[in-house]
């Protein structure tokens, strides 16, 4: 509606700085009263307090009515948060948090991710890698090398490439991330393997067994030149030799003669030469 009304409150003062340019929503109002008499689900406070899960880089998620919200800023006692996805899907939802107390800002633009919140409750509930106890298992870890040199982690059947390592721990993800979109994750620490998303696609098992049969390939030893690349010396030692007789005898023969037979001078060096090289090359060029 464009309506430029403006009011300024000062204490229980109110000053109206333009009129309005439409009707009051009487509807609208009454419903928000309405709302005012009853605590929203917005606003009550959970018994056992607001729900939190770790993020992939180990910070917090909050879980609020099956929506996801990243933590944004604090300040004193509220903590502000923003939906997880409002990156991707441009939603501008807000949460603050006070104590035990969770107020949402503004509506979703989109349905909850009821599969990726269960996939970081299940996530939750795994041990974490750096509490784990005991002697590490005695069966060691497969890894396969990539065409590039590098490696592949194999698990379950499924190859993972590896991401980055840090503190002593490697960080893998899944080898058809780019061409099929998954989204899992595993790590690595000495010959331990913890896996963070499941697989949103069957494991490649044609594609693991050709790498484990290029893996018992010997490596391929230099190929040695063909044979007769060792003659070339020879045949150009031949080339000269015949170069240099066949000038001489150039310098006393006709010009038109040296038209007539261009192998001339070669043959002639052919009787005169002795190499054994010579008579080589003679008897498998010099006759056609």
């Amino acid at each position: 509606m464009g309506c430029r009304s403006r009011a300024i409150t000062q204490g229980q003062r109110v000053t109206v700085m333009r009129g309005h340019c439409h009707p009051p929503d009487l509807a609208g109002l009454e419903a928000l009263r309405q709302r005012e008499k009853r605590p929203g689900p917005a606003q009550r406070e959970n018994p056992g307090g607001p729900e939190f899960l770790r993020t992939p880089l180990g910070g917090s998620f909050l879980v609020h009515d099956s929506f996801l919200y990243r933590r944004e800023k604090a300040a004193g006692e509220k903590v502000y948060w923003t939906c997880r996805d409002q990156a991707r899907m441009g939603c501008r939802s807000r949460a603050i948090t006070q104590g035990q107390r969770v107020m949402v800002m503004r509506r979703h633009c989109h349905p909850p991710d009821l599969a990726g919140l269960e996939a970081l409750r299940q996530r939750e509930n795994l041990p974490n890698l750096t509490h784990w106890e005991g002697p590490e298992p005695t069966e060691p870890l497969e890894f396969l090398r990539t065409s590039l040199g590098g490696r592949f982690l194999v698990h379950e059947s499924f190859l993972y490439r590896k991401e980055k390592a840090a503190g002593g721990k490697v960080y893998w993800m899944c080898r058809d991330q780019g061409r099929t979109g998954c989204r899992s994750r595993a790590i690595t620490q000495g010959q331990r393997v913890m896996v963070m998303r499941s697989h949103c696609h069957p494991p490649d098992l044609a594609g693991l067994e050709a790498l484990r049969q290029r893996e018992r390939l010997p490596g391929r030893a230099p190929q040695r030149e063909p044979e007769k690349t060792q003659l070339l010396p020879d045949v150009q030692l031949c080339l000269e030799t015949a170069s240099a007789e066949g000038q001489q005898s150039d310098g006393k023969s006709k010009s038109t003669q040296r038209t007539r037979d261009p192998l001339s001078h070669l043959k002639s060096s052919q009787e005169a030469s002795s190499t054994p090289a010579c008579s080589d090359f003679y008897e498998t060029f010099g006759r056609h």
